[in-house]
């Protein structure tokens, strides 16, 4: 099949996506019976939630609901590609992969290796690279490494797990990593011209917005030291660099500073007042980014990843409106995190 393919498919797709009118619709509803209730007449939500009776739903049943939703339209549309499915193409599981390894970690450090198995998703089982049953049995970091001694992960992770205090920042440094080292990889040989430097600078890009936001957590949540912030950063760059970092950490105000850079580097927009939230900013600049680049798309896999960034958006969305639903928000509170 062409890769043509795969790029019309994607862009019929966003088609789909809810509009302005559907998320002011949902933000009325009274409960997340109501939300659900609304999804279920949409054609993308119809078959997920068919058999489910809104009434007795929960929230983190809906919201398990609609990420493997996200999940299965990825699956569908890969089998329109035209090139090697466990190459480039593959990214989002990959993605998917790195984020289940982290929370095992987390589980493991923290005792929670009940929640984690319970929270595993049963149609990531068998796309992982290790076993994500025995890793959600690991009670220690050693028999965590264990399972993942097969994996790229091992070499990577083992410095850090085998301390007796292992650093959890520091354990997902090294996962991230290892998945730009992948993408990176497999780009070099699957993807030529253009196409390749555009997608390498998304993975780039992201990198860039991950460790602004590291940057921003860690500052205002916990005031730690520039050098200790620092040394969690993702070793890659797209248009920001260490010392610009630096700068905004050592400044009189940084969390100003850093405000600045995520609206200067474009990873966000309207950031600039006091209580303006960076995560909003950058998921808007997100959506306006990629919703661009799928409509100019000819490759691929830039036109699923694309479609992927606003299928997750979209999740986002409808996770914080039934947050706010159940929670008894106003309406025009809950439109305040909406993107689009």
């Amino acid at each position: 099949m062409s890769s043509g393919a795969i790029v019309a498919k994607s862009k019929t797709v966003f088609g789909s996506l809810l509009k302005k009118e559907d998320y002011m619709s949902l933000i009325y509803k009274g409960s997340v019976a109501g939300v659900v209730g609304y999804l279920k007449q949409k054609p993308r939500y119809k078959a997920v939630f068919a058999e489910i009776n809104e009434a007795g739903l929960h929230r983190a049943q809906a919201e398990a609901l609609i990420e493997q939703n996200v999940f299965d339209s990825y699956m569908r549309i890969c089998r329109f590609a035209a090139g090697d499915k466990k190459g480039i193409m593959s990214f989002y599981i990959k993605k998917l992969e790195a984020e289940q390894l982290i929370k095992a970690i987390i589980a493991v450090n923290s005792g929670g290796q009940e929640r984690f198995f319970g929270n595993l998703p049963p149609y990531l089982m068998d796309k992982l690279s290790f076993d994500a049953e025995e890793a959600a049995r690991a009670k220690t970091m050693r028999e965590l490494l264990i399972v993942i001694e097969k994996t790229p992960y091992y070499k990577a992770l083992y410095p850090v797990l085998s301390e007796d205090k292992p650093d959890m920042e520091a354990a997902a440094l090294a996962v991230n990593c290892c998945y730009i080292k992948w993408a990176f990889s497999k780009l070099q040989s699957s993807v030529k011209g253009k196409a390749r430097d555009r997608l390498k600078s998304f993975f780039l890009r992201k990198a860039d917005l991950d460790n602004l936001l590291l940057c921003y957590r860690l500052r205002v949540n916990f005031s730690l030291e520039p050098e200790e912030i620092e040394k969690l950063l993702i070793p890659y760059h797209y248009r920001l660099n260490i010392n610009e970092i630096d700068e905004a950490l050592r400044a009189p105000d940084p969390v100003s500073e850093l405000k600045k850079l995520f609206v200067n580097k474009k990873l966000a927009v309207n950031i600039n007042r006091k209580d303006d939230c960076p995560e909003l900013g950058a998921g808007a600049m997100n959506y306006r980014f990629f919703r661009h680049r799928l409509a100019l798309s000819e490759n691929e896999t830039e036109a699923l990843y694309s479609l992927m960034v606003l299928f997750e958006t979209e999740a986002m969305n409808i996770y914080r409106i039934i947050e706010g639903v159940r929670y008894g928000l106003p309406p025009e509170e809950i439109e305040k995190y909406i993107i689009i």
